[in-house]
């Protein structure tokens, strides 16, 4: 049949195979996916299970090898303490078997030497009471000559008979003794008083305890001896092992060295000046004796304020100087009245100038000058309290004596000005009288060899006070001046020609004023406040062409002559350092300067007392 005919009737039938074909594809993917499932299932819970199996597993392995370890070590514990117990008890029946034979053999031994040392001794005493009782016997039946002659064979046979056991004992006694000779003579020894044997000089001088004495001792002679410079003492003490009963203190051990060096050493007085050994002299109360007569020649017994003593620290000292540097109180003496070169300090008082400081001293105002550089500045003004060297020969010995002083000083009262543009220029009115204080004043003035070379105040007590002048001066100036009121001076001049210091004449007594060189046109100044009571030429004299005269106060005024031109007028009133005039030579005059005049209380003065230093 045909192919296409069978397909037909297969179909026609219901078995088609292409569908046949298609079912069973699905059922085999199917089948597959089930498949697959299962063993992904399978798989997860193989591993689950894998895993909790394996946890189980290490835990129980954990738990093993600490059951092992746990059994191990009480295992071991108890092997241990069976050990410990069966070692201690075997060392206890140990312990106890030697000690056991120990006890044995002490005693055995023990029995022999109390039966060797009390063998002889039982012998004796046993021998002893049969001697007696046979000697008794013997005397009684045959006679003394009979009982003596067997007493004496009786001894004989028991000596000879325990000569044996006496020399065992003796061998036991023998040591016994020996110990107590050794003890005895160790005792006797140690209570013997074992010393130091002390040599000066080659002789032993005496004993000390120990070497703490000595050393004490030898220190104290060393301190006790006093040196001159760069002088040693060659006595060195020594010391030997020794035994004595009698032992000397660190004084006695001391004076006997010093005893026993007796030949190089002596006692003296020694001269200290500022702690410097100077002089040694054989006689301390002969040099006491000089030295308080330098001073009594200062003193004034009826002074009870005056003290006298020397500048410099004197001790004397009693004591053991080598023999070879004392010297006689009159070479001392000799010495202490010379003279020697000394720098010394002078302090300034009230009035010195440099030729009176430098003749105090017998020096040149040169010769100051060069011990003091600060006097050759031109500002130095020999401030009150201020040091100076000097330099002089002075005796060797220098003599301070201190007085204190009292005295009353007046204490001068001040004035208090006050000014009243009510009174007129030049009238004063005193409203309060001033009257003068008290002070009771105490000092103390110093002299070295009578120069005064100090004076202090210690005390001062005011004893009155001082009173306060109240004075009014009129400022007031005349109608038609050119200020209502004047101005005072205060009293401290100013130089008049600022920056010209040359002075070609200073006031004497055929020149009345001071004569400052200064160029054409210079700048005058008024040198304090006041009024101008003088302006124009001649205005101040025959001879003083352009001049000014300047009213400070009542009896003070100042004079500028040989202006070239002026710049105030008179009733005019001024202030220190305003511009009165011009450097000239007006007048009288034989070149440009100013001439300069100041009047104090009326009396001509010299401008130097106000200006020392120009």
């Amino acid at each position: 049949m045909p192919l296409d005919m069978k397909d037909k009737e297969n179909h026609e039938q219901g078995n088609d195979p292409s569908r046949f074909s298609g079912k069973w594809n699905h059922w085999k993917s199917e089948f597959r996916t089930m498949w697959q499932t299962g063993l992904a299932h399978l798989n997860i819970w193989t591993h689950k299970k894998h895993k909790s199996f394996s946890q189980t597993y290490a835990f129980y392995q954990i738990g093993q090898y600490l059951y092992s370890v746990g059994f191990g070590a009480e295992y071991a514990a108890v092997r241990f303490y069976r050990a410990t117990k069966s070692g201690s008890k075997f060392c206890w029946h140990g312990i106890k078997w030697a000690t056991g034979k120990v006890v044995k053999e002490c005693g055995r031994m023990l029995g022999e030497l109390l039966e060797d040392v009390a063998g002889p001794i039982l012998a004796i005493g046993k021998g002893a009471k049969g001697l007696t009782q046979t000697l008794k016997t013997q005397y009684q039946n045959q006679g003394a000559a009979k009982a003596a002659k067997h007493s004496a064979v009786y001894l004989g046979t028991g000596f000879v008979k325990y000569l044996q056991v006496l020399g065992r004992a003796a061998s036991y006694a023998m040591p016994v003794v020996g110990i107590l000779l050794f003890a005895a003579t160790v005792n006797e020894k140690l209570n013997e008083t074992y010393t130091l044997a002390v040599e000066c000089n080659g002789q032993i001088v005496g004993y000390v305890e120990d070497e703490l004495v000595f050393d004490e001792a030898r220190d104290k002679v060393k301190s006790r001896i006093v040196l001159a410079k760069d002088q040693q003492w060659d006595i060195e003490p020594t010391f030997t092992l020794a035994t004595s009963k009698e032992v000397m203190d660190v004084n006695h051990t001391a004076d006997a060295i010093l005893m026993a060096s007796a030949d190089q050493i002596q006692e003296a007085t020694g001269l200290e000046v500022d702690g410097q050994l100077v002089a040694i002299a054989d006689n301390g109360t002969e040099l006491q004796q000089y030295l308080s007569s330098r001073k009594a020649e200062y003193e004034e017994p009826d002074n009870p304020n005056l003290r006298v003593e020397f500048v410099q620290n004197i001790q004397t000292i009693e004591g053991l100087y080598a023999s070879e540097t004392v010297q006689s109180v009159q070479q001392v003496e000799n010495m202490l009245s010379g003279l020697k070169e000394e720098e010394q300090q002078y302090t300034i008082q009230s009035g010195d100038s440099l030729t009176l400081v430098a003749s105090k001293f017998g020096l040149t105002s040169a010769q100051l000058k060069d011990l003091n550089p600060k006097l050759a500045r031109t500002d130095y003004n020999w401030p009150i309290g201020d040091t100076l060297i000097v330099h002089q020969e002075v005796p060797f010995l220098q003599i301070k004596t201190i007085e204190t002083v009292t005295k009353d000083e007046v204490i001068p009262f001040s004035t208090d000005k006050k000014d009243d543009a009510e009174l007129a220029y030049g009238k004063t009115v005193t409203d309060q009288k001033g009257q003068d204080g008290l002070d009771r004043a105490t000092y103390e003035r110093v002299r070295i060899n009578d120069v005064l070379v100090e004076v202090s105040e210690i005390s001062r007590i005011r004893i009155k006070d001082p009173v306060t002048e109240i004075i009014r001066r009129g400022t007031k100036m005349p109608e038609g001046s050119a200020s209502d009121t004047a101005v005072f001076g205060s009293g401290n001049m100013l130089w008049p020609v600022p920056g010209y210091t040359g002075v070609s004449r200073w006031m004497s007594a055929g020149h009345k004023g001071t004569d400052i060189r200064a160029r054409y046109g210079t700048p005058i100044l008024a040198a304090d406040s006041g009024v101008v009571t003088a302006s124009g030429m001649n205005a101040a004299g025959r001879g003083y062409g352009n001049s000014i005269i300047i009213q400070h106060g009542p009896g003070n005024r100042t004079l500028y002559a040989h202006c070239s031109s002026l710049a105030v007028y008179a009733g005019q009133s001024v202030t220190k350092g305003q511009v009165i005039g011009y450097v000239g030579s007006t007048g009288d005059s034989t070149g440009n300067h100013l001439h300069f005049e100041i009047y104090k209380g009326g009396m001509l003065v010299s401008a130097k007392n106000y200006f020392p230093n120009k």
